[in-house]
């Protein structure tokens, strides 16, 4: 067989073998200085070959799943003896995967089954006529099992193909009997142990007398020699064994032909990809034609656009919105989306809104387009659809919900009736996209799971060069808002039976869901920032950074008077040659020598300019990062800033803050916090979560000293100083008692002997007596996270209380640095993602409280442990009440939680 007969064949690749072969193949290469893409650029180049070479009518990409598999089962040495992987090439995969989606590169994972049972699986239930075949891209031995007279193995590495006839050829016997040449001989590169003492040649000798290895049993005695016969003889449990490791199977899979249809055009699509990654000789191989803005509705990258897939139609006139109003009450349920001018909901204005209440159909609604086409007025179609929109009894499912439930609010719509949102769906089930943080937009989670690429918000605004969606084309506009309606209804039936089978229905509907709302609320309050106090400080740090900056040039040489102390190449030149201090340790680039904090920190010891240096910087960030930028966050028309939090940013579950990160305001920081004020008649009042973490790890592990600790409300950090210094807690100093906190809480994130010996400065054998001291200690937490890494051992993930679910990649690589790591995800997943759902509950909860009471009070931010309320002061002691008593009531533990609250006009005066 020659190259040309594959032509227009199914090709299924195995992943994991393109990836390991495009890491070695590349040198060093990294995206932006930090990023590494070698093995990315490399596997791109090997598609791109293979696409060139073979025209593949069909193509599939496969990947490992990890955790534990079948194999692993039956014999946990399964591949114990193989190299863990650079952790460099670990972290390139999701690029790589960006990489498939671009270009529609079908993509095939499935959790507990290893690749090559699913490349065998695919292999056999697909069968094609004529002169496609299924071809194997693998290099992998194992997978000859899977040929036949329509079945090859295309060795891309050796450029080889192998098919029946010549794999026979070359072994000299039939395919049939390949386990069980293997049950004798083994397999190394998997820790397949064979029988021990038999090598390749009496293997094929044996193979070739014998049938069966049941046949060699049954007929011992025919073996001649008295040596191989007793080898066979004490061998037997382990040829059988590695029999049974050898084989594929075959399992159930999602995955039909269509799915893997491949058009060679699609090259093209992955121009953005290239630009994006700065693969400049990748963007060559796209032709000049093909290099176009993909603006132009001919250009889209769909070979079948959605629009002729299913019926898309833009509602224009009373009667056809009549319609969809007849569609709602029928269905008592849709999928919604709204489009806006901008992605800032509260200075934004809503331009139309889609709905599909059933597959294969969808409605756009335009109302605010300012193109010259008819359209119905904006008022009128809210009115008509306002009493379905605001029915908490007609469902509705979104992709992120909260930005439309802004969206309808600012236009003066309650929207209520929201049961799920699919972006929230997708990110709790993260395990079906084959990745740890997975890409969760609406468009990728289409190509992903229907291979059906959508419009880009690009394609229809930005490459038109368009002010905003509100200049759109109105066909164009229905093109692209009414599939984001449709595709979230597909996913929706898609995710929610998923959720059930997860068994996150209550993490999801009871916390996640009801949060939405919560959310929606404290974005809408917002907080005030008093200008001129921020105006105040900045004056005030400018200054102190003039100042320090003068110091630091009056020590140095006149050849350093306007030397740029954010540059890492001049302070490299300063540090390191001016000034002949020690270089501690490279860049990550291994091209010069580091100058950042830790390095600074470590050169303070010796001498004073690093210090000034450090100081230095950390003003500058001050300055650039909060002090210039927070002004530009403040709203127009409330004079507020509006954060955005995410339920879906954080693996653990936390919430997190954007435009601006008001969870990382800096408490000291020249006082920033005192900028942000409550209204006139209102107090700010903070509930504070003691110590939450500690007692999340007290009550999941039972361990008695924590357990006692927090019952009798004990200093835990001196109890644990204690066990370190062999003192009584009464002795205990402060700074011992500052030892002891570090390491409880390091044992959250992961303690090393490494990590505590840097962190306190002591040696590392000091560091691993402190660590085996809080271990003997802590019996029970001990045993409990050894019993939570032999479960995501076994499973391939942890979960939180609420059942979160996180899959640990690397908990079973030998890479130590890769299973050290993989470890501490795992531990501080279970801990740090219970008491993020702990203080979501205690915020659900607690908003119900409020509006029972009819308190004057509403919460306005959350800040990890820590809730922050702006309340009237007539209600402020009734609220701090009420406040401490749900927070603490959230769980029946047999641990106390703690709260601790304070009020203040300022939340400087609130901060601890």
């Amino acid at each position: 067989m020659i190259d040309k007969d594959l032509k227009n064949s199914f090709f299924i690749i195995d992943g994991s073998s393109f990836l390991y072969r495009a890491y070695y193949s590349i040198p060093e290469l990294r995206f932006e200085q930090k990023i590494p893409v070698n093995a990315v650029y490399g596997f791109c180049r090997m598609i791109k070959k293979l696409i060139d070479k073979y025209e593949p009518k069909y193509m599939l990409l496969v990947w490992d799943s990890y955790g534990s598999n079948a194999r692993k089962e039956l014999y946990p040495k399964y591949k114990e003896t193989r190299q863990a992987p650079p952790s460099d090439l670990f972290q390139q995969k999701d690029i790589i995967m960006e990489f498939a989606d671009s270009i529609g590169l079908q993509q095939l994972f499935q959790h507990g089954i290893e690749a090559d049972d699913l490349m065998h699986t695919v292999a056999q239930k697909f069968k094609f006529d004529g002169d496609t075949f299924s071809v194997l891209v693998t290099s992998d031995k194992d997978m000859a099992q899977s040929l036949s007279d329509k079945t090859v193995i295309l060795d891309p590495f050796k450029d080889k193909i192998v098919t029946i006839n010549s794999f026979e050829e070359d072994y000299g016997f039939n395919i049939s009997k390949l386990s069980f040449y293997y049950a004798l001989v083994g397999d190394s590169s998997d820790n397949i142990p064979g029988v021990k003492g038999i090598g390749p040649k009496t293997a094929k000798e044996i193979v070739i007398k014998f049938n069966s290895l049941d046949d060699v049993y049954s007929g011992i005695e025919e073996v001649k020699s008295e040596r191989i016969k007793n080898l066979l003889i004490s061998g037997k449990e382990n040829a059988y064994l590695s029999q049974e490791l050898f084989i594929l199977r075959q399992y159930q899979i999602e995955c039909n032909e269509k799915d893997c249809t491949f058009s060679l055009d699609r090259w093209s699509n992955a121009q953005e990809f290239f630009r994006k990654y700065n693969f400049k000789s990748l963007l060559k191989t796209i032709d000049k034609d093909e290099l176009t803005n993909i603006g132009s509705q001919n250009s889209i990258k769909n070979d079948i656009r959605l629009k002729d897939k299913y019926n898309f139609k833009a509602i224009l006139n009373t009667q056809d919105l009549k319609e969809v109003c007849d569609k709602i009450e029928q269905y008592k349920a849709f999928a919604l989306d709204t489009e806006s001018t901008g992605f800032q909901v509260l200075s934004s204005e809503m331009v139309g809104l889609s709905i599909s209440v059933e597959v294969g159909s969808s409605y756009y609604i335009p109302f605010g387009h300012k193109t010259e086409q008819t359209q119905l007025e904006k008022e009128y179609v809210l009115n008509t659809l306002k009493p379905y929109l605001e029915d908490p009894n007609i469902k509705k499912y979104l992709h992120n919900a909260k930005f439309d439930i802004l969206m309808f609010y600012v236009s003066g719509i309650n929207l209520r009736g929201v049961v799920f949102d699919t972006m929230i769906a997708a990110h709790l089930l993260s395990h079906l996209l084959a990745s740890e943080n997975p890409r969760i937009g609406l468009k990728k989670l289409s190509d992903y799971f229907f291979n059906e690429p959508m419009l880009s918000f690009d394609d229809v605004v930005k490459k038109n060069k368009l002010k905003d969606f509100s200049y759109v084309d109105i066909e164009l506009a229905t093109e692209y808002a009414a599939a984001d309606a449709h595709q979230t209804l597909k996913l929706y039936n898609l995710f929610s039976p998923e959720i059930v089978k997860a068994g996150m229905e209550d993490i999801f509907y009871n916390l996640e869901i009801p949060l939405i709302d919560i959310l929606v609320d404290i974005e809408k309050s917002g907080i005030i920032l008093d200008k001129n106090v921020i105006q105040d400080i900045n004056q005030r740090v400018t200054q102190e950074i003039d100042k320090l900056y003068k110091d630091i040039i009056l020590q140095l040489d006149e050849s350093y008077s306007s030397i740029n102390l954010n540059s890492p190449k001049q302070l490299e030149e300063l540090l390191f040659i001016h000034l002949k201090l020690p270089a501690i340790k490279k860049t990550a680039q291994r091209t010069s020598y580091s100058t950042d904090h830790e390095v600074l920190k470590e050169l303070s010891k010796i001498h004073h300019i690093p210090k000034m240096i450090m100081r230095y910087r950390e003003l500058f960030k001050l300055k650039s990062t909060y002090l210039e930028s927070l002004l530009d966050y403040v709203n127009p028309f409330t004079n507020k800033i509006h954060t955005t939090f995410s339920q879906t940013s954080v693996t653990t579950g936390r919430l997190s803050s954007s435009e601006p990160n008001l969870q990382n305001i800096p408490v000291d920081g020249f006082l920033i916090r005192s900028a942000f004020k409550s209204q006139e008649d209102n107090l700010f009042l903070s509930a504070d979560y003691s110590q939450i973490e500690l007692r999340v790890l007290a009550y999941i592990s039972q361990d008695k000293v924590l357990l006692d600790a927090f019952e009798k409300d004990k200093d835990i950090h001196a109890i644990t100083a204690a066990g370190l210094f062999d003192q009584d807690q009464e002795t205990i100093s402060s700074e011992q008692r500052q030892i002891g906190k570090r390491i409880n809480f390091g044992i959250l994130y992961g303690l090393t002997a490494h990590g505590l010996s840097k962190e306190l400065n002591i040696t590392h054998s000091l560091a691993n007596d402190y660590i085996k001291k809080f271990m003997s200690q802590y019996v029970q937490l001990n045993q409990w996270m050894e019993s939570v890494i032999e479960d995501a051992k076994s499973k391939g993930y942890v979960e939180t209380l609420f059942k979160r679910r996180r899959y640990v990649p690397g908990i079973n690589e030998k890479n130590k640095n890769i299973f050290e790591l993989s470890k501490r995800i795992a531990i501080n997943t279970v801990v740090q993602g219970t008491a993020a759902e702990i203080v979501k509950l205690g915020m659900i909860n607690l908003d119900k409280a409020i509006k029972k009471n009819n308190f004057n009070a509403k919460m306005i931010l959350q800040i990890h442990d820590e809730l922050i309320l702006e309340v009237n002061k007539s209600d402020i002691e009734k609220v701090s009440k009420l406040v401490k008593d749900v927070l603490e009531s959230v769980v029946d533990w047999n641990v106390n939680l703690s709260i601790s609250t304070k009020t203040g006009k300022n939340w400087q005066e609130i901060t601890k």
